[in-house]
C-alpha cells in the first residue's frame, strides 16, 4: 500500500513511492498523487488504483473502485481526508495532523511525538515493507508546481 502523512503543524503532506502486490514489491518508483481542478491527491490502495481514482474524478464515478483512502490540498481550500468505499467517494476537512495507508498507525505515533514529516516515513519504512523508495513532501502553503 504506501504512507501518506499530513503534518499539520509543519502544513506538510509526504508520501513514499512503493506499490506492492500482496506479498512482492512491484516498483520504488510509484507516484502517489496527481493534480486536479486546483487539488493536489494522494491516494492508497492496491497497485493501480491511483490510476483509477485519477480517470474517476473526472467523471465522478467511482463504482469500479472498491476500497481505499486519500488526503487531498488545495492552497487555498485547505486539506481534505477522503474515501472510496465500494463505489462511494466521500470527504470531509482535516482540521489535525493523520496519516493513512499500511503505515498509518506507525505514521501516527511519529505525529503524536513530534516527529520531522519525512522522517516519519523513513521510520515507517523500516517496519512496514509496504512503505518504501523515495520519499515525496510537499508543502501545502506553496502554489502547485507541475509534475
Amino acid at each position: 500500500m504506501t504512507t501518506i502523512v499530513y503534518n499539520a503543524k509543519t502544513a506538510e503532506i509526504a508520501c513514499d513511492s512503493r506499490t506492492t502486490t500482496d506479498k512482492i514489491i512491484v516498483t520504488d518508483n510509484a507516484q502517489k498523487w496527481f493534480d486536479y481542478h486546483g487539488w493536489r491527491v494522494f491516494c492508497t490502495g492496491q497497485t493501480c488504483d491511483i490510476y483509477n481514482l485519477q480517470h474517476n474524478f473526472s467523471n465522478n464515478q467511482f463504482e469500479t473502485i472498491e476500497s481505499l483512502e486519500f488526503i487531498k490540498y488545495h492552497p487555498k481550500k485547505g486539506v481534505w481526508y477522503g474515501c472510496v468505499k465500494r463505489g462511494t467517494c466521500k470527504s470531509e476537512p482535516l482540521a489535525q495532523s493523520y496519516a493513512i495507508g499500511s503505515g498509518q498507525q506507525a505514521a501516527m505515533f511519529g505525529l503524536l511525538n513530534g516527529y520531522n514529516t519525512v522522517e516519519i516515513i523513513e521510520q515507517v519504512k523500516r517496519v512496514d515493507f509496504r512503505t518504501g523508495g523515495d520519499i515525496h513532501c510537499f508543502k501545502i502553503t506553496e502554489p502547485m508546481e507541475n509534475t
